[in-house]
């Protein structure tokens, strides 16, 4: 009997969700369950991958990039054990890209199910190396992020949603552009910026699609630029998103995108964010970002030629 290992945050959402409902789950489907809980400091070293035929990740986010860091840690490729995601988070950004169910009682595993490959940033600056799933920046993000950390938001994860579109808005109208560099494929741009992203998917935070045409199996980065000219056009798409009236060819004529596999950044702020992650002691650190060789290997619903690449 093949084992899927159970990786849960407990506190992930509204935590409306249980142990014995997860290994109900992986039994019902006709495998034997191992259970693990993020709330255990030591869980990352409870997962033996060499046991594991599959992991299903009951989580938000933020335990999708915990999980990944735990398994390119280890000594063989993240590759080899295939992830399905149960998304128990607020925007749980990942498994829309994946196009997995949001509703937890709407989840089958099944092991001979399609998978797709998901590549991954690497991150290298003068002091310390990391890595993205989603998305690297500077720009309006990181001030979102450090703002909703002051916020009391509301449980309900559509009206949490909501506020941080709110607070986005507010930050466009009155964001300083910021100076940024950036090289990549022989040239250089410059000038003062919105945002700067790279994305490795199509939404950032709240369920934005800020690079609608991405995919993480499609072998490059989507660099996309907002320079400061167009902080009018931006507000009032924002204002369109909060009305569920916001169109890909509004956002089009917005930003700037280009495909890298790698690109070096500098930047006049002082936060970034990687991924979920506020760095607020950015100081002016050249930044190199390069797709890295190896990839993960995620289940997903999307029936179409995306899933050529998996």
């Amino acid at each position: 009997m093949k084992t899927i290992h159970i990786v849960h945050n407990p506190t992930a959402g509204s935590g409306n969700h249980s142990k014995e409902e997860l290994i109900q789950l992986v039994e019902r489907s006709g495998y034997r369950a191992e259970y693990i809980s993020t709330d255990n400091i030591f869980w990352n070293k409870q997962l033996k991958t060499e046991d594991a035929d599959a992991i299903l990740l009951a989580g938000g986010d933020g335990t999708v990039k915990k999980l990944a860091k735990t398994l390119i840690e280890k000594k063989h490729s993240p590759s080899q054990i295939p992830i399905h995601i149960m998304p128990l988070g607020t925007a749980n950004n990942i498994s829309k890209e994946l196009n997995i169910a949001q509703d937890k009682e709407q989840h089958e595993i099944n092991l001979d199910g399609r998978t797709t490959r998901f590549s991954y940033g690497k991150i290298k600056s003068t002091e310390k190396k990391d890595f993205f799933l989603e998305s690297f920046g500077f720009g309006i993000f990181p001030k979102l992020i450090s703002e909703m950390k002051k916020k009391d938001s509301p449980d309900d994860p559509e009206k949490k949603l909501k506020q941080t579109l709110e607070v986005l808005l507010e930050i466009v109208k009155k964001y300083k552009p910021k100076k940024g560099k950036i090289k990549t494929s022989g040239f250089e741009i410059k000038g003062k910026f919105l945002l700067v992203e790279v994305m490795n998917i199509k939404l950032i935070g709240p369920n934005f699609a800020l690079a609608p045409n991405a995919h993480p199996a499609d072998d490059h980065f989507d660099l996309v630029l907002i320079p400061k000219e167009k902080r009018e056009e931006l507000e009032t798409y924002i204002i369109k998103l909060l009305k569920n009236e916001a169109r890909k060819e509004d956002l089009e004529k917005i930003v700037t995108v280009l495909p890298v596999q790698k690109v070096n950044l500098n930047w006049s702020g002082s936060r970034l964010h990687i991924d979920d992650n506020l760095i607020s002691d950015y100081l002016g650190r050249k930044y190199e970002i390069q797709l890295a060789p190896e990839y993960f290997k995620f289940f997903t619903d999307v029936p179409n030629e995306s899933n050529q690449h998996q």
